[in-house]
């Protein structure tokens, strides 16, 4: 019988692995996967994009929301509120301060309420049917639950990719993955390319 890692085995391996890459190496990584994204068709039709703002060594997409912007979309990123997590559209990077769980958020803005948007979702890992393990709070769970309408892409290294991820009831897999070398797409009707 196979050995199953917890989901806390399987975040603390996967977040070590992302940990271990070099600041040269989650730049250039990072850099990849946003020329990735920058140049697939959806990225450029949808009206808004649903950031988030780098926690360590999680992919960086700033320069990417910076692009957004002066393509003149709505551009949006995360503020915890108790339980819930809401989506802000921002009109510049500066408008940031440290939220919840020390994680930079947006200061006022407007409620995020566009039905054409692209969710670039952070996580701990994915696999290439979508599914990702995040950092257990399942904000992101809830709030996609409550916006099925969203094309949601999860955004990783290839480290982070596992074969398989169990998931649970609750859980909300991602229409894609992207990572510095792939861009896997689950084939359910909503395409990212």
């Amino acid at each position: 019988m196979k050995n199953m890692e917890t989901k806390k085995q399987i975040r603390d391996r996967l977040k070590a692995k992302r940990e271990n890459l070099t600041c040269e190496q989650v730049q250039r990584r990072s850099e990849e996967i946003c020329r990735k994204i920058s140049q697939q068709s959806r990225f450029l039709q949808v009206e808004a994009v649903c950031f988030y703002y780098p926690l360590g060594k999680e992919v960086n997409l700033l320069p990417l929301a910076k692009e957004a912007l002066a393509l003149g979309k709505k551009v949006a990123f995360p503020r915890v509120e108790g339980k819930e997590m809401e989506f802000y559209e921002i009109t510049s990077l500066k408008d940031f301060q440290e939220g919840s769980f020390h994680i930079m958020e947006p200061v006022g803005g407007k409620l995020l309420s566009e039905q054409n948007t692209l969710a670039l979702v952070p996580g701990l890992g994915f696999d290439f049917r979508g599914n990702r393990i995040g950092y257990g709070g399942g904000f992101y769970d809830r709030y996609f639950a409550r916006h099925p309408q969203f094309l949601k892409i999860g955004v990783a290294y290839a480290v982070q990719i596992v074969e398989e991820l169990q998931t649970e009831v609750h859980d909300i897999s991602m229409d894609g993955v992207v990572t510095e070398k792939t861009i896997e797409e689950k084939t359910n009707g909503k395409k990212f390319s």
